[in-house]
């Protein structure tokens, strides 16, 4: 929990006298939350929609969702004799207020019970987003148990809590209520903005991040718009105000027709800065890879892809063509820069290069280990810690058959992370190994570069969420 400056502490005073929430929001709240909120009820005599108080008929099991085919919402099916069930769900408002944008975030509870449906919202956090900082505030009715969330309605909202960057997984989500926004943007920068046309599609994502962007530098936001280019318009903070269009997009004015039909995106568009050639089958193909723009200083990107490379070996090229300086070699040489067979070309390079390690890079490997071991992380069935020495990289490698021991000198000198995942119950036998580097989990990989099972991805997604996030890796 932060200490609330001044400034904020006025704001929040003035959003708590002039904040309302207005019947355009209840009624929206009918038409797009309310009615999810229902049930279909089985009995002997058929099926009955809640929502639209219609019967049909249908085969649909107890448990099941199924579409009403009188109002085409898609319910839960439960029993006729069901005495009582509770949804949830979010929503949001967005203000614009003294220079800022307020994303106030509410959670919406319907309770069925005696056959019929009640509902109620209550409001427990606020956004409070300016051009340099975004302010996370939770009302006392906001409960955290244990990792778990809750809103109590019986507790009557009393004070605002600031809650620190490390409580991002908090911040707001659910359906954005725009309704009162085109009134706060009235005699603004932002007044043309057609900020819901233009964020609508990313409501799922960080918002706030988009919305503060916009705040920054609105008259690219809206010229972008303007364009149809949409999907560069919520990166407008990277694009400058003036100057020639090569100056501003990388690329020149020719261009911009094979933008707007393809409605490019940011990183798209820094391909295309690097290939200059349009064709977005290419982009496309080089945008999945991570490190296209480090491939680019080494290779023909198109040629590269024409000679096999694909995002499940590109970490292979990497590592290939970063041994091949280490060795002092010829970095213009095609059969080099093309190898036709990358794994065994690959192979080789790392065997020269690890004749030459050294005992000072096994000493940093295990510091390396003091400093990150804090971010270790468990439950009842896996654990994920960094790695702890050079033995235990070789023999990552050699029992999943991947090249993690390449990384070691780049490990050693802190300009990558690497954490292996194990079985609690087997801790000493090898199962995923990760790499976290530049903010993100780069790859994470499993015998044979084999990717992590589902419930594997979701114990580590829970380690970025609670561990990862709060580091300095994240800061």
């Amino acid at each position: 929990m932060g200490y609330i400056k001044k400034e904020l502490q006025d704001l929040i005073k003035y959003m708590d006298e002039t904040f309302l929430v207005e019947s355009g929001v209840r009624k929206w709240l009918r038409q797009s939350i309310y009615p999810k909120h229902n049930l279909i009820l089985k009995s002997k005599d058929g099926y009955y929609c809640t929502n639209c108080k219609k019967s049909f008929h249908s085969t649909a099991r107890v448990g099941e969702y199924v579409e009403c085919p009188k109002c085409k919402e898609t319910l839960l099916v439960r029993m006729k004799t069901l005495q009582y069930q509770i949804f949830k769900d979010d929503f949001r408002i967005l203000n614009y207020i003294n220079g800022d944008f307020v994303l106030r975030g509410f959670e919406v509870s319907s309770t069925y019970s005696s056959n019929k449906v009640t509902h109620r919202y209550r409001e427990y956090q606020r956004l409070v987003i300016s051009k340099d900082k975004i302010y996370l505030l939770v009302s006392n009715v906001f409960k955290n148990y244990m990792g778990y969330t809750m809103v109590n309605y019986n507790e009557k909202h009393i004070r605002w809590r600031l809650l620190d960057s490390q409580y991002r997984w908090y911040m707001s989500r659910g359906s954005i209520y725009w309704g009162d926004l085109e009134g706060d943007l009235e005699g603004t920068p932002y007044q043309y903005c057609n900020l819901e046309g233009g964020l609508s599609p990313y409501t799922s994502e960080d918002i706030e991040v988009l919305l503060q962007r916009v705040l920054k530098n609105p008259v690219a936001y809206e010229l972008l718009q303007k364009e149809n280019l949409t999907n560069l318009a919520i990166h407008c903070d990277r694009f400058i105000n003036r100057g020639s269009f090569e100056k501003r997009f990388g690329v020149t004015k020719d261009y911009l027709p094979f933008m707007v039909k393809h409605n490019i995106t940011y990183n798209e568009l820094e391909v295309l800065q690097i290939i200059k050639h349009k064709n977005i089958k290419v982009v496309r193909k080089l945008v999945e890879l991570n490190s296209y723009k480090e491939l680019a200083q080494y290779v023909d990107l198109e040629k590269a892809l024409a000679n096999g490379l694909t995002k499940s070996n590109e970490h292979m090229y990497v590592d290939y063509f970063g041994f091949a300086e280490r060795l002092h070699l010829n970095m213009k040489d095609k059969r080099l820069l093309y190898p036709k067979d990358i794994f065994k070309s690959h192979d080789e390079l790392m065997h020269q290069v690890e004749t030459i390690e050294n005992q000072e890079i096994i000493e940093k490997i295990k510091i390396r280990y003091e400093e990150l071991k804090v971010l270790s992380y468990q439950d009842d069935k896996y654990i994920i810690y960094p790695v702890p020495t050079m033995s235990d990289l070789i023999n990552e490698s050699e029992v999943q058959n991947i090249c993690i021991r390449s990384y070691n000198e780049r490990y050693a000198n802190g300009e990558t992370n690497l954490f292996f995942m194990r079985n609690i119950k087997n801790i000493t036998k090898p199962l995923i190994a990760i790499e976290v580097r530049d903010k993100k989990i780069i790859q994470s990989r499993g015998k044979g570069n084999d990717e992590p099972t589902r419930l594997q991805k979701a114990f580590i997604t829970k380690w970025e969420n609670e561990v990862l996030k709060g580091s300095v890796l994240y800061a």
